[in-house]
């Protein structure tokens, strides 16, 4: 999966902050969420998305989906947050 992520060639996106991995649709910013690696069909760890928005939401933020990176805090703005809360 590594791989794929980092070739330019294949739609296959990773999001650290949110730890999503997804397979982009019609080469626009959509994406379909893949829960197994479509190589060797093993499950991947499970989407921090709603957790994520639950963290921000607690900072006072009434609208994650607006709140610029700039004002969260630094851990929040990459894997960083999930990784030292052991997700």
């Amino acid at each position: 999966m590594a791989y794929a992520v980092s070739e330019d060639d294949l739609p296959v996106r990773y999001k650290p902050k949110t730890r999503e991995w997804g397979i982009d649709y019609l080469g626009g910013p959509s994406y379909y969420l893949l829960e197994y690696c479509p190589w060797c069909g093993k499950k991947l760890p499970s989407d921090l998305t709603e957790e994520w928005y639950r963290r921000v939401e607690q900072l006072g933020h009434e609208d994650p989906w607006l709140v610029e990176d700039e004002d969260l805090p630094e851990a929040l703005r990459s894997d960083r947050w999930w990784k030292e809360a052991g997700l």
